[in-house]
C-alpha cells in the first residue's frame, strides 16, 4: 500500500476516534468563557431506526353520502372518543346557529334569551316543512355554516318524518349529508316532540348522531296547541330549558348556558318557506 492512502487511513482513523470520543461527553466543550454543545455520535450511529410500522398513517378514504344529483359529500369522520366522553365546559362566547322546522317558532325566542344571558351570538332559520331530506338534499346548512361562522349548532328537525315507513332507506343518507356538512363543530340535534310513537326516526337519529349530541324528546312531557302537535309557547320554553340543562350537564360539549331572568329575546331570523 502507498505511502499517500496509508496517510489517509491514518487521518480518516483518528478524526473517528476524535469524533467517538466528542461523543460521550454529553456536557460539551469549554472554548474560552463559550460551551459548545456535542452531538451523540456514539448514539446516532449505534441507536436501531424505529421500525416504520410504528408510524402508522391511516389511508383509508372515508365513506361518502349521496347528495343532490351526482354531487356527494364525504362523511366527516367519527371523532376518536370512547362513549360518555365529555370536553370540558367550555366557558367562552359562541357564535350559535339553529336551524330546524317550525319548532323553532316556540325554542329559538328562549334559546336567544340563553344567548344574550350568556353572552353568545344566535342565529335562527326556520325551514318551514322541512325534513331531513329537505335539508339533506341540499348545501343549504353548509352555506349558512360558511355565511355565519358558527362554532356551535343547534338543529330540531324530525317532526314531519315521525310517520315515514322505512325511514332509514329512505331517510339516512340525507341525515348523513347533513352531519357531513356539520363535520367538526359542536353541535346538539333536539329530537322531535312526540305526540304519538313514531316510526324510527329517534331511532336513526341517535344512531347517527356523535355521542352525547343528541337530546331525546320523545317521553317528555309536552303542552299541545291547538293543532295537537306543537308544544304551547310556555311549553316550548320549558323544553328549551330542558335542552340546555343538558347540553351543560350531559352533553358532550357543554358550553355555558346558565338560566336567563328574560323569558324570551330576539335574534337575527331567517325564514325560508316550504320546499316545492
Amino acid at each position: 500500500m502507498n505511502k499517500p492512502l496509508l496517510g489517509l487511513l491514518a487521518i480518516l482513523t483518528i478524526a473517528l476516534a476524535v469524533f467517538a470520543g466528542l461523543s460521550v461527553n454529553t456536557d460539551g466543550i469549554d472554548v474560552g468563557s463559550t460551551t459548545i454543545k456535542t452531538a451523540s455520535f456514539a448514539e446516532a450511529l449505534f441507536t436501531p431506526v424505529q421500525a416504520a410500522t410504528d408510524k402508522r398513517v391511516n389511508t383509508r378514504k372515508q365513506p361518502t353520502g349521496k347528495a343532490t344529483g351526482k354531487q356527494q359529500t364525504a362523511t366527516a369522520p367519527a371523532l376518536a372518543h370512547p362513549k360518555g366522553w365529555r370536553a370540558p365546559m367550555d366557558t367562552t362566547s359562541k357564535t350559535i346557529l339553529f336551524i330546524g322546522d317550525s319548532m323553532l317558532e316556540g325554542l329559538g325566542p328562549r334559546l336567544a334569551a340563553y344567548a344574550k344571558h350568556n353572552g353568545h351570538t344566535l342565529v335562527n332559520v326556520i325551514w318551514y316543512s322541512s325534513t331531513t331530506e329537505v335539508w339533506g338534499r341540499t348545501t343549504k346548512l353548509k352555506e349558512f355554516i360558511n355565511q355565519h361562522k358558527p362554532n356551535y349548532i343547534f338543529v330540531c328537525l324530525g317532526a314531519n318524518e315521525l310517520f315515514v315507513s322505512d325511514i332509514k332507506k329512505k331517510r339516512q343518507r340525507y341525515l348523513d349529508n347533513m352531519l357531513s356538512q356539520i363535520g367538526n363543530i359542536p353541535y346538539v340535534w333536539i329530537g322531535p316532540p312526540n305526540w304519538k310513537p313514531d316510526t324510527g326516526i329517534n331511532d336513526m337519529l341517535q344512531e347517527s348522531c356523535a355521542d352525547g349530541s343528541f337530546f331525546l324528546s320523545n317521553g317528555q312531557h309536552f303542552d299541545r296547541a291547538k293543532d295537537g302537535a306543537h308544544p304551547t309557547r310556555t311549553s316550548a320554553a320549558a323544553w328549551c330549558d330542558r335542552v340546555c340543562k343538558w347540553v351543560m350537564t350531559t352533553g358532550a360539549h357543554p358550553i355555558k348556558l346558565n338560566v336567563p331572568k328574560e323569558a324570551k329575546a330576539r335574534c337575527r331570523t331567517i325564514v325560508l318557506q316550504p320546499a316545492k
